[in-house]
């Protein structure tokens, strides 16, 4: 979803970071596609030339941002060697399809750590090379914090997360009908670090989209409070918003994976998820809006 966001608003969206993923419109708006190119490199894996002239076409119809964009965003790339639900071949295509439009010198790229699927941590979760929830691994490795840094450069020295600061919101003003029938929740979370709370300080702005199976059914908040971003958004005036899907078996969505394959288009046919009108893109959108004041240019 992250890579989603970038892509199609990347005249707003200044930066990435992708643990374990692959390319934009990788499915294709097919879930078999998902599942056997997308996750386990099979059928030949991605379609990075389709990803490509996708791109590209939609932002000549006007669909998505201008690829252009993307020439000088910083952009960090995470696989676990011993990742068993992405295969790491998938996420290397990632790069490749970053690498078209990107200068490659703003992207950085780790595969070396030995952890499962996951977002790695310092100290907290599962056993790194374990494929466990809440698929938060304790590898010695501060994902989020190398993430930030390649973002925003050099920060500030993580510090201790408020517990009071990360404060639960409605979602549901920023979609319409209901939030399950096109997986978001009611309620998502943002950490707001205290001196940011009165309006004086000029703060950044971080959205950080959970994976699959690490939404409020499965997890609570854990996502929201233990990734790891919340120790340097304290430090470094950061505000981190956190929507977060819902699970919806009907939709065939039954761990609240953000939409990447495309289970909110009405129709097969429509590839609407990937592109500036798809709902949830709509929804995060609307969220970064809010929080910004509606104000234009890159963030």
């Amino acid at each position: 979803m992250a890579v989603q966001m970038h892509v199609a608003h990347s005249a707003t969206f200044n930066a990435s970071a992708i643990f374990a993923a692959g390319p934009y419109f990788c499915a294709e708006g097919s879930f078999s596609f998902a599942e056997e190119k997308c996750m386990y490199y099979l059928m030949g894996g991605p379609d990075l030339d389709k990803s490509i002239t996708f791109t590209n076409t939609q932002a000549a119809k006007g669909a998505i941002d201008d690829p252009s964009n993307l020439k000088d965003d910083k952009i960090f790339i995470y696989s676990g060697s011993k990742d068993t639900v992405v295969d790491p071949k998938v996420v290397k295509a990632l790069e490749s399809y970053y690498d078209t439009f990107a200068d490659k010198s703003n992207i950085l790229t780790n595969y070396n750590i030995a952890s499962q699927h996951c977002i790695p941590t310092l100290n907290y979760g599962e056993t790194c090379s374990m494929l466990k929830s809440p698929y938060l691994g304790d590898c010695k490795y501060d994902g989020a914090g190398v993430a930030l840094e390649q973002i925003w450069g050099t920060l500030n020295k993580a510090t201790t997360a408020l517990p009071a600061n990360l404060m639960e919101f409605d979602q549901t003003p920023f979609f319409s009908g209901a939030g399950k029938d096109i997986c978001l929740a009611d309620t998502g979370y943002v950490y707001i670090p205290t001196a940011c709370q009165d309006g004086t300080t000029a703060c950044k702005l971080h959205m950080s989209f959970h994976g699959c199976s690490q939404d409020q059914t499965h997890i609570g908040n854990v996502y929201a409070d233990h990734a790891g971003f919340n120790t340097w958004a304290e430090a470094n005036n950061i505000v981190v918003v956190y929507p977060y899907a819902y699970p919806n078996q009907l939709k065939s969505n039954p761990n609240a994976c953000w939409d990447w394959w495309g289970y909110t288009d009405p129709s097969p046919t429509e590839v609407n998820y990937v592109l500036q009108s798809g709902v949830q893109i709509q929804f995060a959108k609307a969220i970064v809006d809010t929080i910004m004041g509606a104000t234009t240019g890159k963030k």
